[in-house]
């Protein structure tokens, strides 16, 4: 069932068809997107930015701590499958 649409996405719809018929096209590439919402007065906030920043330092961390699991079970005579299921279980 469909909910209703409210304001801002009306003008967000309204905006994508002015930039399709302006520009005589079907489909749009997302940079284009992006200008259209950025052109509305979108941004992206300096909080959600360093939350990325810090989603990429946690994935790297872990990627990090995987790999020297990884090591240590090799190490043990583990085979990396074996090393990864047994790290699963102890987290």
């Amino acid at each position: 069932m469909a909910r209703p649409v409210n304001q801002e996405e009306l003008d967000f719809l309204k905006a994508i068809e002015d930039y399709k018929k302006k520009g005589d096209k079907l489909f749009l590439s997302w940079t284009e997107v992006l200008s259209i919402v950025k052109g509305l007065g979108y941004s992206r906030t300096l909080r959600a930015k360093n939350n990325k920043k810090t989603e990429t330092v946690k994935a790297s961390q872990t990627a990090k701590s995987q790999s020297a699991k990884s090591q240590s079970a090799k190490s043990k005579g583990k085979t990396p499958a074996k090393a990864k299921k047994s790290a699963l279980k102890s987290a």
